[in-house]
């Protein structure tokens, strides 16, 4: 998992080596929170997409030590190079990259407006603000 110091620069050039239109973004906002089986879930389904993914997963929701124990089994090596996972983006400036084909994401106002500006399909997942 990368930090909000280098994700920028780093995100950025790895969309840069990915193909036009192949990567799907993957944010949930800042509000909304996966539980531990709907993050496991996810991984499972964007590794079986087969697609080149970018996903956001904040510090406050897994821990970078804790990813490893999170996600499934092996998710980190088997998608390895296929994926990148961050904790933050620059999400204006990545909807906007030639390589972003796709944005999951939980419906929230500017995330909503962000890709509709970049021209980026959404596949909607809407969440309610966690409670807590």
């Amino acid at each position: 998992m990368k930090t909000e110091d280098n994700a920028q620069t780093e995100c950025l050039s790895w969309l840069n080596l990915q193909a036009e239109s192949s990567v799907i973004y993957v944010a949930f906002g800042s509000l909304a929170k996966l539980s531990v089986e709907e993050i496991q879930e996810l991984a499972v389904g964007l590794e079986a997409s087969g697609s080149p993914f970018l996903w956001v997963i904040r510090e406050d929701a897994v821990t970078m030590e804790e990813l490893p124990q999170v996600l499934p089994e092996g998710f980190l090596e088997r998608t390895r190079g296929k994926g990148m996972i961050i904790s933050w983006a620059p999400q204006v400036r990545v909807l906007a990259h030639k390589a972003v084909g796709g944005f999951l994401s939980h419906c929230g106002w500017n995330s909503t407006v962000e890709s509709l500006w970049a021209g980026v399909p959404l596949l909607c997942c809407p969440r309610l603000r966690s409670r807590g």
